[in-house]
């Protein structure tokens, strides 16, 4: 005891430890009050509600009439009909439809009746206007019809060698003969063209390999003026079907080659 006098004296203070606070013991009941303070405008805020909710389409009516019967009655107003053209469509009356003019009446008469109701719903109903919804009326221009004048398409007379068409066609006339067809054509007045070919291919087919066409040449003319060749040698009571064709000199290469140009029907030899 001496020596732990002395070791305390000596050396230095012992720090003294302080015990923790104690904190008082929270009481339930007071949690619960505070809840009960939460949760004590819920009740009447719910009542004030159901409340309206009953109320309301109660009161509303009572409020319309009494502010019906205090205000002064409006007068609707009746606005004209839209500007309606004077022309009236060209296929209208042939297709049993109302003209612009018919329908412009009925318009009018359609909203003269709209204004005539709506000042009888206004004197029956005490000065409160009703708003009425837009009606439709009667069809006056049948969908999907046809509407104006078709155009009228003119045949441009043929040019010499069938000029205007693209790719070139000429189609050359066939009168049958006894034993001979005659062909006639408008010469092409081109620079490229030399010359003509015309060709007989019999359309009646035989067994192994068919004969060869019957083949005439014509040479070009110059200028654009009427041309016909005779082609002979053809078997009586056959169909023939004459391939046209022109002997056409390309001017980069110079190569003259045969261009198809036209086809005829078929046509019996006598």
């Amino acid at each position: 005891m001496a020596e732990q006098g002395r070791r305390t004296t000596g050396g230095r203070p012992v720090a003294q430890r302080r015990a923790p606070a104690r904190r008082a013991p929270v009481r339930r009941g007071s949690r619960v009050r505070r809840r009960r303070d939460h949760t004590r405008w819920l009740v009447p805020l719910l009542a004030v509600t159901v409340g309206a909710v009953v109320l309301a389409p109660q009161v509303t009516p009572a409020l319309v009439d009494l502010t019906a019967s205090t205000s002064p009655a409006v007068t609707p107003v009746v606005r004209g009909p839209a500007a309606v053209p004077a022309q009236a469509p060209v296929l209208a009356e042939a297709q049993g439809v109302d003209t612009l003019a018919d329908v412009a009446a009925a318009r009018t008469e359609a909203v003269s009746r709209a204004g005539a109701a709506s000042r009888a719903d206004v004197a029956t109903d005490g000065g409160l206007t009703v708003p009425q919804p837009p009606r439709p009326g009667r069809i006056s221009i049948v969908p999907n019809a046809s509407v104006g004048r078709p155009p009228v398409y003119t045949l441009r007379p043929d040019g010499c060698g069938g000029a205007g068409t693209t790719p070139r066609r000429i189609v050359p006339g066939v009168v049958p003969g006894p034993g001979s067809a005659t062909l006639d054509w408008m010469s092409d007045n081109r620079p490229e063209v030399v010359g003509y070919r015309v060709q007989a291919v019999s359309q009646r087919l035989v067994g192994g390999q068919q004969p060869p066409p019957v083949v005439r040449a014509v040479d070009q003319v110059e200028g654009c003026v009427p041309m016909t060749v005779t082609v002979d040698g053809l078997t009586p009571g056959e169909p023939y079907v004459f391939w046209f064709e022109e002997q056409v000199t390309s001017a980069s290469t110079g190569v003259t080659r045969l261009v198809q140009v036209g086809t005829t029907d078929a046509v019996v030899i006598g």
